[in-house]
């Protein structure tokens, strides 16, 4: 008897109206605008302002959508994939982007930005133009490095005296100390002292030193 009255109280009629009054007074709240601070306190996204999460965010906007495998203009990312063998046993992996770093020719500016671009987008910048495709992605360009290509700078950094060399990492940094190795020893040690010396002369000339 009991169970029986239970399941009259329980009838869908009430379920529909007591749920409509709840959305009602939902949508009179969200239409008046009468939320409680702790509501909106909980759906509002706070930024972190310190720590660990606050350095994080900083590196990845400093970083202009270099970090991770990802075309810099368009975005792109890996996408997942399964690789199903013969007995159609999946295993999971990435089909990542075709990525490359390419030197882009940014005709404003009149110089080349480096930048790591999926091959996508390389048909994308002969539709669109570089300037156009870093302002949808909101990359700044100043930022990167470059490689000058304004005759104009060039003539004025050779006038000034300021025109920038390339160094030479394989040019000899100057003479070294002499140094001769066991198998040269062994060679003089048969010579005698006039031209055991003439030899060592001859040997720090050939290879760059100096005989102290």
């Amino acid at each position: 008897r009991n169970r029986r009255r239970d399941t009259r109280l329980r009838t869908p009629t009430m379920f529909a109206s007591t749920h409509a009054a709840m959305n009602v007074g939902k949508l009179n709240a969200f239409a008046a605008n009468d939320l409680t601070a702790k509501f909106r306190k909980m759906t509002t996204a706070a930024q972190p302002t310190t720590g660990r999460a606050a350095s994080k965010a900083l590196v990845i906007e400093n970083l202009h959508g270099m970090s991770g495998r990802k075309c810099m203009l368009t975005g792109k990312k890996a996408n997942n994939g399964r690789t199903v063998s013969f007995s159609h046993i999946r295993n999971k992996t990435l089909q990542q982007v075709n990525l490359q770093y390419k030197y882009i020719y940014w005709p404003e500016q009149k110089r080349y930005v480096r930048l790591r671009i999926s091959t996508n987008a390389l048909k994308t910048l002969n539709k669109l133009g570089l300037e156009e495709m870093a302002k949808r992605a909101g990359l700044d360009l100043m930022s990167l490095s470059y490689k000058d290509a304004d005759p104009e700078r060039k003539q004025w950094l050779k006038e000034n005296g300021a025109e920038p060399a390339g160094k030479d990492k394989r040019a000899p940094k100057g003479p070294k100390p002499l140094y001769i190795p066991k198998w040269k020893e062994a060679k003089l040690a048969k010579m005698s002292a006039d031209a055991a010396s003439a030899e060592k002369a001859r040997f720090a000339a050939a290879n760059n030193m100096v005989v102290a």
